[in-house]
């Protein structure tokens, strides 16, 4: 019995890699314009190239909620029908998160070039603070949307209105979806050649597996609500 127990918990660990690995590959097909601006301009140049970076930047969040909604699978359910669940993620999910990432993009451009202009400008630093905070806020309220858009149907306005509103009262929560981000960069930076195999596997699933008591209670609200409607 030990040796059967054993071996299902073996091949459960398997799933699980080959299921963010396989994921992980998926988004960087996904990201491909992505990938060739890093290995043909590089990190260190983005500043140089922002509009480009903008562009090649666009399928990433679609993608991403996509891997969010079959990692929310994985937490609920300990299971994945790969293809199906992630066909369904995208049909269900990729023209909203799409239409507001590309919002998105448009306002970290116009925020940026506000910046870069008062940085030459005498007197221009209380005009950088406040479009630097603007793009911090921005930061930060991103993860929310596209949890939201990965398990609920929503209009747009009230999506976002949303993300603000726990980006603010869930202040715990919206710090660690924060360095959730930024540790598999900094990862990266460490050991590229095998962080690149899971690195978007890993953020999906940490930021799934962090909001999922959010995510729960959302859900326990928003049936209460159908139900007295």
């Amino acid at each position: 019995m030990k040796e059967i127990f054993n071996v299902e918990k073996l091949l459960d660990i398997f799933n699980y890699i080959f299921w963010f690995l396989l994921l992980n590959i998926l988004f960087m097909v996904f990201n491909l314009p992505l990938i060739f601006f890093i290995l043909s301009v590089g990190i260190n140049h983005i500043s140089e190239y922002f509009p480009l970076f903008l562009l090649c930047l666009i399928p990433f969040a679609p993608s991403l909620t996509v891997l969010i909604y079959c990692m929310g699978k994985i937490i609920k359910y300990k299971d994945l029908n790969l293809f199906k669940d992630l066909f369904n993620g995208l049909k269900i999910n990729f023209k909203q998160s799409f239409l507001l990432w590309c919002g998105e993009l448009a306002l970290v451009f116009i925020l940026y070039t506000n910046i870069k202009f008062f940085s030459s400008v005498q007197n221009g630093k209380p005009f950088i603070f406040l479009f630097t905070s603007f793009l911090i806020i921005l930061f930060l309220v991103t993860p929310y949307i596209y949890l939201l858009i990965s398990r609920f149907s929503m209009k747009s306005f009230d999506l976002i209105k949303s993300s603000i509103i726990l980006t603010f009262t869930r202040p715990i929560l919206t710090l660690s979806n924060a360095i959730i981000i930024i540790i598999p960069l900094i990862l990266f930076e460490f050991n590229p050649g095998t962080v690149i195999l899971f690195i978007s596997s890993i953020l999906a699933f940490l930021m799934s597996f962090s909001n999922k008591s959010l995510l729960e209670e959302l859900e326990v609200s928003a049936a209460k609500t159908s139900c007295n409607s």
